[in-house]
């Protein structure tokens, strides 16, 4: 095996050396000869990490999948094992398709390598139209799916749910030190982040590298009346509560109103989405087209202007 190499802030918490080891372990053993490089992503990669933050780890593999059921095992692997209290999110990827592709801009500008070669290194970022294409598709999917919204979607959306203190935006919970699991904000955090980024590529032709650039890039590039909400979300949500529901009154109260408003963005986020997602339903790249119907007929737009692209393909 390649000589392992850590950067120094992911060694501060030995929980988390220790996870990535037995990640690279599990890899290592289960695809011998086959792993090129593990990256750290994420607010683990930029130094921002919380007690609650997941971790983010991308493997890539040497040369090609054979086929797609050797990436759904590689995909898999680590399904299962267990990482204390902290979750653990792993991409993988195969240097073909980053040499056809190119390399994510969360990996190429913001990840940190944690085992083997820099194969990153040795490919460009992918472009940033077809990041952005990605971005918004990505965010719509995640937007609908995360929260079990109705299908098909139609606007204006609705709150994942309204009986709820929270409007439902506290669906996920997180592992606390003590095993205790509680409701958290971090699909809040996560689907409206997403989003932000996908509006970076999309409106401003802007990557986003590391997360703590997002709101930076989103304040200076676009500037708009969410960026007071995003900015929130973040001091809040993330920082001061570390994704936790607060307990004092006055605070969920403010936890209230920023799920409240979040709707708002939502909706803002999908007046967005329709003119991307038209632009792919009639683009004459053959593969562009498969793959919007195929993410139409998932998670369908209830549009009419969407739904007459859609029938012209027929």
């Amino acid at each position: 095996m390649p000589e392992q190499r850590q950067p120094e802030h992911a060694l501060t918490d030995p929980r988390i050396g220790a996870v990535v080891r037995e990640v690279i372990r599990l890899y290592e053993n289960t695809f011998p000869g086959q792993i090129a490089a593990c990256y750290v992503e994420g607010s683990y990669a930029d130094q921002t990490s919380l007690p609650t933050s997941d971790l983010d780890l991308l493997i890539v593999f040497r040369g090609r999948f054979a086929d797609d059921a050797a990436r759904q095992a590689a995909e898999q692997a680590w399904n299962g094992n267990e990482a204390g209290t902290h979750e653990v999110d792993i991409s993988v990827i195969d240097e073909d398709t980053l040499r056809k592709e190119g390399v994510y801009p969360s990996a190429k500008l913001g990840g940190r390598l944690l085992y083997g070669e820099d194969v990153l290194s040795l490919y460009p970022i992918i472009p940033i139209e077809e990041w952005a294409r990605e971005r918004m598709n990505a965010a719509y999917w995640l937007t609908i799916n995360v929260y079990q919204r109705p299908i098909p979607v139609r606007l204006p959306l609705p709150f994942p749910n309204p009986a709820d203190e929270f409007y439902g935006y506290t669906n996920r919970t997180v592992t606390l030190a003590d095993g205790r699991e509680v409701p958290c904000t971090r699909n809040l955090v996560r689907t409206t982040g997403w989003a932000a980024t996908a509006l970076l590529a999309f409106q401003a032709g802007q990557y986003v590298g590391r997360k703590r650039d997002g709101l930076r890039l989103y304040r200076e590039h676009i500037g708009d009346e969410w960026t007071s909400l995003l900015e929130e979300i973040a001091t809040f949500c993330r920082d001061r509560w570390q994704y936790l529901i607060p307990e004092a009154p006055e605070e969920r109260t403010h936890l209230r109103s920023i799920c409240q408003r979040t709707l708002g963005f939502e909706q803002h986020f999908l007046t967005r989405y329709k003119p991307c997602l038209l632009k792919q339903l009639r683009s004459t790249n053959p593969e562009q087209v498969r793959f919007i119907s195929w993410v139409q007929q998932q998670v369908p737009l209830d549009d009419p202007e969407i739904m007459a692209a859609l029938q012209s393909l027929k």
